[in-house]
Order: structure tokens, then sequence, then C-alpha cells
């Protein structure tokens, strides 16, 4: 079936909303060859478009310094400095300096009496002395108070794990009692978990190069150092944490 052919209307012509007779003005179109278009090359000039009206009188081209005509110059006057406080000018050969002045001042007792009696200058800006403060050398006040918070906070966290661990025990078992470590006892044990830390990592250091873990040995072994490395790390930062550590009886 053949199909239906429908013809597209035309879009109407494109004209210019510019005048086509205008000179096409300051444009080099047109300008080469032999055929010159109308207008081409030409500027229009507006007066006083770019720098404003002019305040002085133009020169006139035809007054030109023409040749054989004599120079109008000015007539000479004597010359004479702007400035008025000039030097002295220089002796002359036939001026004789004053001989003979004398004095009878006595200028180390002048001297001496001009510095007993002058006014002393006012002294410079000095960088101040922090050591002769009245709060050198102490600590803040707002360090006590911190300090103080700080020591209220761990009492209060003490008192309940105490308290929890005594409710835990009393339930688990009723005979058991919680007792403080002593600071010796603290100390030892933080030094004996030091020195585990230092023999596990002498052993993981050793297989820690080893990039290929074909076994299942192997790798199970790594990763129980790195866990007990761990454990005892926490278990020391613990021991050092201020505060008293509680130890079943």
């Amino acid at each position: 079936v053949p199909e239906q052919y429908v013809e597209q209307p035309k879009p109407p012509m494109y004209r210019s909303q510019h005048d086509p007779s205008a000179p096409v003005t300051g444009s080099t179109f047109g300008t080469h060859g032999t055929t010159q278009l109308h207008g081409a090359g030409i500027v229009k000039k507006r007066g006083a478009a770019t720098f404003g009206p002019s305040n002085k009188t133009n020169p006139n081209p035809q007054t030109y310094l023409k040749r054989g005509a004599p120079l109008e110059l000015p007539a000479p006057t004597a010359f004479k400095y702007r400035d008025a406080s000039r030097k002295p000018s220089v002796p002359k050969v036939e001026d004789r300096p004053v001989m003979g002045i004398q004095t009878a001042k006595n200028f180390i007792t002048a001297n001496a009496v001009e510095a007993i009696l002058q006014v002393p200058q006012g002294l410079g800006e000095t960088e101040p002395d922090y050591l002769a403060k009245a709060d050198y050398g102490k600590v803040p006040e707002y360090l006590g108070q911190v300090k103080e918070e700080i020591r209220r906070e761990n009492d209060m966290i003490d008192a309940y794990v105490m308290e929890m661990g005594r409710a835990q025990g009393a339930v688990e078992e009723p005979g058991e009692e919680l007792i403080e470590m002593s600071a010796a006892e603290r100390s030892e044990l933080v030094r004996a978990l030091k020195r585990k830390w230092d023999a596990v990592n002498a052993k993981y250091q050793k297989m820690a190069h080893t990039v290929k873990l074909d076994t299942v040995g192997k790798v199970k072994r790594k990763e129980g150092m790195e866990k007990e490395l761990v454990q005892i790390e926490a278990d020391i930062e613990r021991l050092e944490r201020p505060g008293p550590v509680y130890v079943s009886s």
C-alpha cells in the first residue's frame, strides 16, 4: 500500500532586523581589492564619546612652524631659586676668621650640672618579666578543680564496681569477699605482665615476616599471639589506671 505523501510547509524567509542599506561602518570587510563596498572602512566619530568634552583649545593645524620662520621664545629672565632657604655662600679669599677668642667656661662642671638637672627620658616598653608574677610557679586553680572532679568520678565508679562485685559474689558465692590490691602487688603484677608481653612479642616477631601461611597451625598460632598481646596490653592499662583494684579472696 503506497504511503500518502505529506508536503512539509516551508518556514518563512529570514529577514534581518538591521537596515541592509546602511554602510558597514568601521569594518574592514570589502576594503581589499578593486571593488569597494559603500561605507567600508568608515568609522563614525561621536563628539566627546570616550573622554568627555575638551576643556582646552585644540591646536590649529594651519598654524604650524614653517620653514624660515623665526622662533618666538619668551624673553629671558634672571634665574632664581624657588626655595628661599639657601645655604650661606662660600667665604671669599679676603675674608679672615676671627682669631684669639677664648672662653672661661668650665665644661666639666657645666656638663655635670646639666646631667644632674636633666629630666630623665621616658623608658621604652620592656618585655614583661614573667618570673616576677604573683602566681609564678603555682598550679592554676582550674587544674585543682579538674582533678577534684576526676577524683569524685573515680570514687563513684569504684563504689559502683564494688557494690556490683559484692552483689554478684553474694549471688554466686556467698562466702567470697573483695580485697583491695596493694600498690606493691599491682606494681609487681604490671612488671610480670610486661615481661610476659616481651616474651610473646619476641615469638611473634620471629614469624611476623612470614608472608605465606600455608598451614592451619601457622594461622592459629599467629592469631593466638595477636590476641594474647592485645589482652596483656589491656590488663596492663587496667592495672595502671588510677583508683583501687579489687580481687576476690
